[in-house]
């Protein structure tokens, strides 16, 4: 009789609200490591890394898959092509931890609550990734990346959890990256430049964890399905804490001093020609522009077709960045007539992307830096006067 009554009173404490509980191995830990976004273009949106205790084995090893190796032939070929390998490297933790100590950057840990079969999937997975011949991967700045890799390993190998779609931002991916770039903004206006309208789609939550600091919301809020269970995050620790870097804004330096100096010196050059008084100097300003223009419609175009790279392919800057402009100047200098034709296409579709870039106006499937504005004025108003000369 005692069997059975044992045997009742386990099923019914089974069913208790709170009853059901992951056990853990006390023995190994597994977190996600996030690092603070760093002062280098590669460094500003962050990293990611999987920490793993075994004390078992007496180990506490990170696995990176941020690695890459400057001496691989072409690497500035490769970058930018996007055909670069990235692979998945092991560092001891406190080697780790002293990169990230040197350079100031705070780093943050997140203990998952895994079973003793999900640890296990976790640490064979990265066993196997880290095979020769399956270390290395083709990065992909928004699909495939440190972070993101991370956020897969999980959905792979912890099963029975939902991320919570409620907290997701509802920003694209150009809005998610711009807050990371507004601290250099020569290269945030770059990179607007260079991306295309597939930055320009809202995430979901899975898909904005392509950011460190969004893979570590997102895991934070993620939580197992039965409703009597913890979520996926047990324990968050600051590991390392530096105080907040002060903010710089020198407009001095930004590009938009540089182009409202540009915009002037257009309109003065533009009086001076209306009083008949154009010097050699203004010929080779304005084939220096034809340069700058020819330059960056070329590699507008080689990002979109010449490269892996999807989040630069279909860029509606080609607009203003027009390749028929060094077409155009060349006919006008041959006397060619159907130069004006070519012209007012030109000019139509430098003034489409001037109202697409006014803020509120955008009609088109991608974001336009504002500065295009001024950057189409200086074209419209130097193609008025060319075309008269």
């Amino acid at each position: 009789m005692k069997p059975i009554i044992t045997l009742l009173l386990i099923t019914v404490l089974g069913w208790l609200p709170g009853s059901t509980q992951i056990t853990t191995d006390e023995n190994i830990r597994i977190s996600i490591l996030t690092c603070a976004p760093g002062d280098q273009l590669y460094s500003i949106y962050g990293h990611n890394a999987i920490r793993i205790i075994d004390s078992n084995k007496g180990t506490d090893l990170v696995y990176n898959y941020g690695t890459f190796d400057f001496n691989t032939p072409g690497f500035a070929i490769k970058f930018m092509r996007g055909k670069l390998p990235y692979v998945l490297s092991i560092a001891d933790y406190y080697d780790f931890l002293d990169e990230y100590k040197y350079y100031r950057r705070a780093v943050k840990e997140q203990v998952l609550y895994l079973d003793p079969v999900q640890q296990q999937k976790i640490m064979q997975y990265l066993a196997v990734n880290m095979l020769p011949e399956n270390r290395a991967y083709k990065y992909d700045f928004f699909m495939d990346n440190c972070a993101t890799r991370i956020r897969d390993i999980i959905n792979k190998n912890v099963s029975n959890f939902v991320w919570d779609e409620s907290k997701a931002s509802g920003k694209t991916f150009r809005q998610i990256i711009k807050e990371y770039q507004k601290v250099m903004p020569w290269t945030n206006f770059g990179i607007d430049l260079i991306i295309g309208a597939p930055a320009d789609r809202k995430t979901s939550l899975s898909e904005e964890a392509f950011i460190p600091d969004y893979l570590s919301s997102a895991i934070q809020y993620a939580r197992y399905k039965d409703p009597r269970q913890t979520g996926l995050l047990f324990r968050k620790t600051d590991i390392l804490t530096f105080p907040p870097k002060p903010a710089v804004n020198n407009f001095l330096l930004s590009p938009w001093l540089v182009f409202i100096i540009l915009l002037l010196i257009e309109i003065n050059i533009y009086f001076r020609y209306l009083k008949g008084s154009v010097g050699k100097w203004i010929q080779r300003y304005d084939v220096l522009w034809l340069v700058i223009i020819t330059f960056s419609s070329v590699l507008m175009l080689f990002m979109w077709f010449g490269t892996d790279h999807i989040p630069t392919k279909y860029n509606w800057n080609i607009l203003w960045a027009n390749p028929l402009i060094p077409v155009w100047w060349w006919m006008h200098k041959k006397g060619k007539p159907f130069s004006n034709k070519i012209v007012y296409f030109v000019a139509a579709c430098i003034l489409i992307s001037m109202i697409n870039a006014i803020p509120g106006c955008q009609f088109l499937p991608q974001f336009f830096h504002p500065l295009v504005i001024m950057i189409g004025s200086i074209l419209l108003i130097k193609g008025v006067r060319l075309r008269h000369n």
